[in-house]
């Protein structure tokens, strides 16, 4: 037999579990982004040519990055 109280508990129960799994949901994405874009950042500065250099201000935000290109031959 139900009561209110076990009722309210559990909708309770219920409500903490989904904000938790959102919370865990948002976390779990960043971190898959993160990576993929760590490996991105790997295969950009492996294709750079030498006169292209990638200067990054704050190793955090890889997504903010300064890009230098210089001539390889100066006249």
């Amino acid at each position: 037999m139900l009561t209110l109280a076990s009722k309210l508990k559990r909708d309770d129960g219920l409500k903490g579990s989904r904000t938790s799994t959102t919370a865990s949901d948002s976390t779990r994405r960043v971190s898959v982004r993160d990576k993929l874009l760590i490996k991105e950042v790997a295969e950009l500065e492996a294709n750079l040519p030498c006169t292209c250099k990638v200067h990054f201000p704050d190793s955090n935000k890889l997504h903010c990055f300064q890009l230098t290109v210089t001539p390889d031959e100066v006249y």
